[in-house]
């Protein structure tokens, strides 16, 4: 009996220290776990409302800036604008005139006049406008007005600024020539003063047509035309030169022919001659006659051929 009892000591000593020879794991928390578990879900909702916020910024920033960029492409540019400008015609005509004085050392002076026509541009529907007249000059104002010196085709361009934003209007004139020209007396190269005569006809680049007539008198002290003998009847050759450089390239002769009359009136007329940078066009006056002593003047007009 009391060994059986020793027996049962030993066995639950043996047992208590096999038991205490475990790490003690403590019973769980439950309402630790609890606080833990609405810890992290607060956690995770506020992860949830930061991304919900960046995402709907950004998505606000994408469509704000559609926006911005749609306005300041507005700003510009205005499409739908209401600014618009005219002149008071789309073309005009420059005045040209040319006479050549010979005080007897046969070196004329030419006296050269120009009268230019004169544009008037006006605006409506713009505040600040600015006028670009295509040939490097530039005015302000609401309405302004412009003479240009060389005959062509122009393109006004009016910029705009208002709150509406920067608004552009163009439009296009053209400027014609009509020439006059008042030359010294014409005579034979066989002669000793060995003069010849040429009229420029200013041509500007482009595409033109020219369009005149020349009158020659008998100017002199030689005898008239009207009273020469069929030998000596006075004479006129009429050549349009073009020219590049100042170099004759190419010449028509449209007179060639004597007259018993005091004055010779001959037409010209190039219906379309494509000019370009350095080229120029002129009219040379001839005389066969040694006793011809001729008073030349011409007009003409060079009209600007739109394309």
């Amino acid at each position: 009996m009391i060994k059986a009892i020793i027996l049962r000591l030993r066995w639950s000593q043996e047992l208590r220290i096999r038991h205490t020879s475990y790490p003690v794991v403590n019973r769980p928390n439950w309402q630790t776990l609890l606080e833990m578990e609405r810890w992290q879900g607060n956690r995770v909702r506020s992860r949830l409302i930061y991304a919900s916020f960046i995402a709907v910024f950004l998505m606000g920033a994408i469509f704000g800036s559609g926006f911005l960029g749609s306005n300041l492409t507005a700003l510009a540019i205005n499409d739908n604008s209401e600014f618009s400008i005219s002149a008071d015609s789309q073309s005009g005509t420059n005045y040209y005139t040319l006479v050549e004085i010979d005080e007897g050392d046969n070196d004329e002076d030419e006296r050269v006049t120009y009268i230019n026509h004169d544009f008037t541009f006006s605006s409506i529907g713009g505040d600040s406008v600015n006028w670009d007249f295509d040939d490097g000059n530039m005015a302000t104002g609401l309405m302004t007005s412009h003479q240009y010196d060389t005959p062509g085709v122009y393109l006004v361009t009016a910029t705009s600024l208002s709150p509406r934003g920067i608004e552009v209007a163009t439009t296009t004139v053209t400027v014609h020539l009509s020439g006059e020209a008042e030359v010294d007396n014409m005579e034979c190269e066989c002669a000793p003063t060995a003069k010849d005569t040429v009229i420029d006809l200013i041509p500007t680049s482009g595409s033109l047509e020219i369009m005149g007539y020349l009158l020659v008198e008998h100017d002199g002290s030689s005898e008239s035309c009207s009273l020469r003998n069929p030998l000596q009847e006075c004479h006129l050759r009429v050549i349009i030169q073009r020219t590049q450089s100042g170099n004759i390239v190419s010449e028509d002769v449209i007179f060639d022919n004597t007259f018993r009359s005091n004055e010779q009136v001959v037409d010209f007329h190039i219906e379309q001659i494509d000019v370009y940078q350095g080229e120029g066009v002129q009219i040379r006056l001839e005389t066969d006659q040694l006793r011809d002593w001729h008073k030349p003047s011409a007009k003409w007009d060079v009209t600007i051929l739109n394309d």
